[in-house]
C-alpha cells in the first residue's frame, strides 16, 4: 500500500511477505520514481523487484529468516537521495538495493550513502561515470552510455546515411552524459558532422531548437533523455514540418513516449540496454506471472529489476546458513561484486544471460538493442554483445 506523506516526503511501500514471528528479518529495498512523470519507469523497477522477492520467501524461511521487501519513491530527483540514504543507514536489517531507476539518482545517492555502504545492483543507470568511482558497494547489469552510443551512431550513420546530426540532451545527468557521448562517437566517424547540439527541457525551448536544426540543415535529430519531454519535443518538431529521422537512447522506452508521441512516434529508432521480454525466450514465465500479476505487458526495467534482484538475493544466501544470523552488509557486499551466474544450478532465475562484474563493478557480458516504435508493437531491428574489460 502507497502512504501519502506530507510534504510530498518519501513514499515508503513496506511488503512484509511472511509473518516476523520468531525470526530474523532481512530487508531489502528498491529505489525509483513511484509517482511523477517518471513513476511509469519506477513502477517497472518495484514490480520486477517485488516479483523476485515474492519467488524466493521459502528459502530464506527454510534458513530461519523472514524476507522483507520495500520501496522507496526518490521522484526521479536527485535532491532526495541523502533522504533514502538515511532511511537506508538507519536500519542494518536492509542488506541490499535495487536501483535507483536513473543515473542522476543513482550517483547521488551512492555518494551519499558510500560512508556506510550497502550492496547495490543496479538495473538501468547508463551514465558512463557511475562505475568509475571505485564504489566496491555499485554494480548494474545493464551496459553504459558509451555502448548507446555506438550502437546509434553506427545506425545514423551505416543505416541512415546521414551527413548532419543534431543532437539534444533534456539537461538531465543520463541526458548529458548520453548526448556527449554520441557527440564524441560522430565526431570519431567519416562523412558525418554534428551540425549542433542543445540542452533542452522546458516546452519554451522547443522554438530555439526546432530553428537550430532548421539552421544546421539536419538530416538526422537525436534526442538523450527522458519519455514525456521527448514525445513533446518530437511532436514540437514534427508540427514545424521537420522530417529528419528522430533517434534517440532508452529513456524513450516507455509507454509513456509512445502514448505521448502518438501517431509521431511511429518510426522513432532508439537503442536499449534491455530488450523487449517478449523478446528473450527465457523471460516467457517472467512475462505470463508479471501480466497476471499487474494485468499489463512488461517494460524490459522490470526484467533488468528482477535479475538485479535475484543477484543481490543469492548474494545473501550464499552468506546465510541455517539456524545462523543474517550475513553483514560488507559480506554481502563482497558477495555481490564475485558472483557468477555460471554457478547457479539448473533453476537459475537469472533471466537475462550470465552475469558476473569486473573490478568496477561493470556486468562483463551485456547486450544494447536497436529498437523501432512500431503502429501496434515496439520492433527489435539488432541486437549486440558489448563486453566490459576486466
Amino acid at each position: 500500500m502507497r502512504l501519502k506523506l506530507p510534504h510530498r516526503m518519501l513514499t515508503l511501500l513496506t511488503l512484509t511477505l511472511v509473518s516476523t514471528a520468531a525470526a530474523d528479518v532481512i530487508r531489502v529495498a528498491s529505489i525509483s520514481p513511484l509517482s511523477g512523470e517518471r513513476a511509469v519507469l519506477g513502477t517497472e523497477v518495484r514490480r520486477g523487484a517485488e516479483m523476485a522477492v515474492q519467488a524466493r520467501v521459502s528459502e530464506f524461511r527454510e534458513r530461519g529468516h523472514v524476507l522483507s521487501f520495500f520501496a522507496l519513491d526518490d521522484l526521479s530527483n536527485p535532491t532526495r537521495a541523502g533522504f533514502v540514504a538515511q532511511k537506508l543507514k538507519a536500519d542494518p536489517r536492509i542488506l541490499g538495493v535495487v536501483g535507483p531507476q536513473s543515473s542522476g539518482v543513482a550517483n547521488a545517492f551512492a555518494e551519499a550513502i558510500q560512508g556506510s555502504p550497502v550492496a547495490v545492483v543496479n538495473p538501468t543507470a547508463t551514465n558512463d561515470a557511475l562505475t568509475s568511482h571505485n564504489w566496491g558497494f555499485f554494480n548494474r547489469l545493464v551496459a553504459p552510455d558509451r555502448a548507446q552510443a555506438v550502437a546509434a551512431t553506427d545506425y545514423i550513420v551505416n543505416t541512415l546515411k546521414a551527413q548532419v546530426v543534431y543532437v539534444i540532451s533534456d539537461e538531465s545527468t543520463y541526458g548529458n552524459g548520453l548526448s556527449k557521448t554520441v557527440i564524441s562517437q560522430l565526431k570519431g566517424m567519416n562523412g558525418v558532422r554534428v551540425g549542433g547540439y542543445m540542452g533542452a527541457s522546458k516546452d519554451a525551448q522547443f522554438g530555439n531548437v526546432i530553428s537550430e536544426i532548421n539552421r544546421a540543415k539536419a538530416d538526422v535529430v537525436y534526442y538523450a533523455g527522458a519519455d514525456v519531454q521527448g514525445a513533446l519535443m518530437l511532436k514540437a518538431i514534427r508540427a514545424a514540418g521537420i522530417k529528419a529521422p528522430f533517434v534517440g537512447g532508452d529513456g524513450l522506452y516507455s509507454t509513456a513516449f509512445t502514448d505521448a508521441a502518438g501517431k509521431d512516434g511511429v518510426g522513432v529508432v532508439f537503442t536499449s540496454t534491455f530488450a523487449p521480454p517478449a523478446q528473450l525466450r527465457a523471460a516467457s514465465e517472467f512475462v505470463r506471472q508479471y501480466k497476471s500479476k499487474y494485468k499489463s505487458e512488461p517494460n524490459g526495467r522490470a526484467l533488468y529489476a528482477y535479475d538485479a534482484m535475484n543477484v543481490l538475493l543469492d548474494a545473501i544466501l550464499v552468506n546465510l546458513k541455517r539456524g545462523a544470523p543474517a550475513p553483514t552488509r560488507e559480506q554481502v557486499i563482497k558477495a555481490v561484486r564475485a558472483y557468477s551466474s555460471k554457478s547457479c544450478d539448473a533453476n537459475c532465475p537469472i533471466i537475462t544471460g550470465p552475469v558476473a562484474f569486473n573490478s568496477a563493478g561493470e556486468r562483463q557480458s551485456a547486450n544494447v538493442y536497436l529498437l523501432r516504435v512500431g503502429a501496434s508493437a515496439t520492433e527489435l531491428l539488432d541486437e549486440r554483445k558489448v563486453s566490459a574489460e576486466k
